[in-house]
């Protein structure tokens, strides 16, 4: 009967999986030991004993059928599928000769592998009713973890086996000839070796899990073993480009799918990268790639929550390791000649998900992956390779959000191995640069082009405040006056605040990370007056403006005239009156209590350093009045017992600059320049509405 729905797949495998419990498969063997013993006796007068086969041995065969077609995920390319009506029934004779030639008890089974007197259906088999065994029923059962499963004698029992039946089968694959892969005679091959593939690595790694110390025989032979079967089963051709590596396999059949969908085997393979040379290692990408395209879920977390059920919690390192090793694959191919202008729809599927493993992971820091100057090297290049491409966006979003949340000391390591590493680092950062520059100060620039000048502003941002030196000053001078320019020339445009927010975050940075660059030589940066005015022309005030605009004031070395300070403390005021009202609902609402001490911090300063005139205005303001009393009432919400979260983090996070712009709101303002301030700035990456954006914070003493 033909599965219908979700859950009579579901249902079959259930009862599948009980099927193939290690009881059952006892309990079918003894069986088959009591029919062929009364068979024998049926047969005692007759001179030659026919062969003996029980229906004990149909049901093996057509078990063996079974888990060939459920390992595949009932794959519509199957091969057995196409077979004529006459041959199928010759394979089905063949594997009811094959299930008769089997020992009498389930532990020998393992012994038919290597086994000479065994034919090549009966090994075929053999191996389907131990990948059953051991790889399908723990994998089918509905709370699945190898990790509690005691390792019995059978699994380390059976790895002798696997590693000598898969030399044999290297050496006859060695005497076929290279079409042979091509033939169609040779999918039920690459289907055994996919499937003992999957076998061995689940006993590796059992094996490895329970007991570190075990000396298993797999090196250097056997890796060579695997690989040449890994590249048997993976690629028809035998061939790998530096495009191809980095391509997801476009039509996956059985045998392939059989490698890809069971949980264990492509984290296993990660183990080898440190052991293989570079042909091999590029196998394992090309692995890795068309997994990640066709077996992820969208959720990295889920992801990894399923893996370690198979692979145990120390597969994290591994996988940092193999996706290393993917963006150096991927990075030789984007700088490659003739160099690609645009990813395919699945390189960027593979790309995005690869980015987002390392967004999960720097965000929660669990691997230590912030002190990684590797991963910052990477990260680092593949954002400057991927500005020069046209559909990379998505992708250095994600890149410019884990590299926010590296360390400053890693980036900086990381930068200067980049430049290493790469002879033409700079030389694409600068071509890329200069571009958009020349976009941003054409006609009309696209909405791709203002989005790669933001994220240029948000990467040179990242880099600035870690204290990355670059050499070029020029050009960020340069692409920072052309971003002002056209900020002036669209202040109407509705996709600007972003970009507005990011040029000011971009320019204090610089200006905070370069002491040496005389920015008074770059009229339009020198220009305060216009520059507040960028922050302020946004009708709707919105928080990661107006955190970039305080963290300007506070660490900026001139004020404008009276007037635009004033409208900048009407400004920042209006936020944060509709921060404690609670006005900045959805992604913005927890924003809202990040950058609250930093407004209020600005709002201090505005008052210690506006000229005398302007602090008056800004004193008597019945809004400020109303400030004063709004953030009164936050400090002694200690009195109302029934807080929300909202209210008791509000109350939290902004008591102490509350009480400095409380004291510095009732006291007259001394006038004079602004100090050049050097506190310690957070760097946190987010998404307001489905966008990314960069806000920078005042680190909270």
């Amino acid at each position: 009967m033909s599965p219908t729905s979700a859950h009579d797949v579901r249902c079959m495998m259930q009862s599948l999986a009980c099927l193939l419990r290690p009881s059952f498969l006892n309990l079918l063997f003894q069986y088959r030991r009591l029919f062929h013993a009364l068979a024998v006796q049926e047969l005692n007068k007759v001179a030659v004993v026919p062969i003996i086969i029980s229906w004990v041995d149909a049901v093996l065969a057509r078990l063996g059928d079974v888990v060939s077609f459920v390992a595949s995920a009932m794959h519509d390319r199957y091969f057995d599928d196409k077979l004529p009506e006459a041959l199928r029934k010759r394979r089905e004779e063949d594997n009811l000769r094959a299930a008769a030639q089997l020992p009498d008890r389930w532990d020998s089974v393992p012994s038919i592998l290597t086994s000479e007197k065994a034919s090549p259906a009966a090994k075929r088999l053999a191996l389907r009713l131990l990948v059953s065994r051991y790889v399908l029923q723990p994998q089918l059962t509905l709370h699945p973890r190898a990790a509690d499963v005691p390792l019995d004698d059978s699994m380390v029992s059976l790895l002798p086996y696997l590693t000598d039946f898969m030399q044999h089968t290297v050496v006859q694959l060695s005497e076929c000839s290279p079409l042979h892969a091509q033939h169609q005679s040779a999918f039920q091959e690459r289907m055994n070796c996919a499937m003992l593939l999957s076998l061995f690595a689940l006993v590796d790694f059992t094996i490895s899990a329970k007991d570190p110390e075990t000396d298993v025989p797999f090196r250097p032979y056997t890796l060579a073993t695997v690989m040449r079967l890994l590249r048997f089963v993976m690629l028809v051709d035998n061939k790998l480009s530096v495009q191809t590596i980095v391509s997801p396999c476009p039509d996956l059949d059985a045998p392939q799918v059989v490698l890809i969908l069971w949980r264990h085997f492509v984290p296993w393979t990660w183990r080898l990268l440190a052991e293989c040379n570079g042909s091999d290692s590029e196998i394992i990408i090309f692995l890795t790639t068309t997994w990640l395209h066709c077996a992820f879920d969208s959720d990295p977390q889920t992801t990894i929550s399923a893996l370690s059920i198979f692979t145990g919690d120390e597969h994290g390192k591994y996988m940092i390791c193999a996706y290393l090793t993917y963006f150096s694959r991927l990075l030789v191919y984007l700088s490659s000649a003739p160099r690609p202008r645009n990813l395919t729809t699945a390189q960027t599927d593979v790309l995005l998900k690869t980015c987002r493993y390392f967004v999960h992971w720097s965000d929660s820091d669990l691997l230590g992956i912030r002190k990684s100057s590797d991963c910052c090297r990477y990260l680092t290049l593949l954002f400057v390779y991927l500005s020069c491409i046209e559909n990379g966006h998505d992708a250095s979003d994600y890149v410019t959000h884990a590299m926010a949340r590296m360390q400053p000391r890693s980036l900086r390591d990381g930068w200067k191995q980049a430049i290493q590493e790469s002879s033409t680092f700079y030389d694409e950062l600068e071509k890329s640069m200069s571009n958009t520059r020349i976009q941003l100060l054409g006609d009309k620039p696209d909405r791709n082009h203002i989005r790669k000048a933001k994220q240029f502003l948000d990467f040179l941002t990242i880099e600035c405040f870690s204290n990355v030196q670059i050499s070029n000053q020029k050009l960020i001078i340069e692409f920072l006056e052309a971003t002002m320019e056209y900020l002036r020339r669209e202040s109407a445009k509705k996709e600007l605040p972003n970009l507005s927010a990011s040029f000011l975050l971009c320019l204090t940075a610089f200006q905070r990370g370069q002491p040496g660059i005389r920015v008074c030589d770059a009229p339009l940066l020198s220009d305060a007056e216009s520059i507040w005015q960028v922050a302020m022309d946004n009708t709707t005030p919105e928080l990661a403006m107006a955190s970039a605009f305080a963290l300007h004031i506070i660490l900026s070395r001139r004020l404008p005239e009276s007037l635009t300070q004033v409208e900048a403390w009407d400004y920042l005021r209006n936020v944060l009156l509709m921060v404690g009202s609670q006005d900045y609902l959805g992604d913005e609402s927890p924003l809202a209590l990040v950058v609250n001490p930093t407004i209020c911090d600005a709002l201090s300063q505005l008052l210690k350093h506006a000229d005398e005139h302007a602090v008056m205005v800004m004193q008597s303001s019945p809004w400020t009045s109303h400030l004063q009393s709004a953030l009164q009432r936050i400090q002694s919400s200690d009195d109302c017992p029934n807080l929300d979260d909202y209210s008791s983090w509000l109350k939290k996070r902004i008591s102490k600059p509350a009480t400095d712009l409380i004291d510095q709101i009732a006291r007259t303002s001394d006038t004079g320049e602004l100090r050049q301030a050097t506190p310690a700035i957070d760097i946190i990456p987010c998404r307001i509405d489905g966008l990314f954006q960069l806000v920078c914070v005042l680190r909270a003493s």
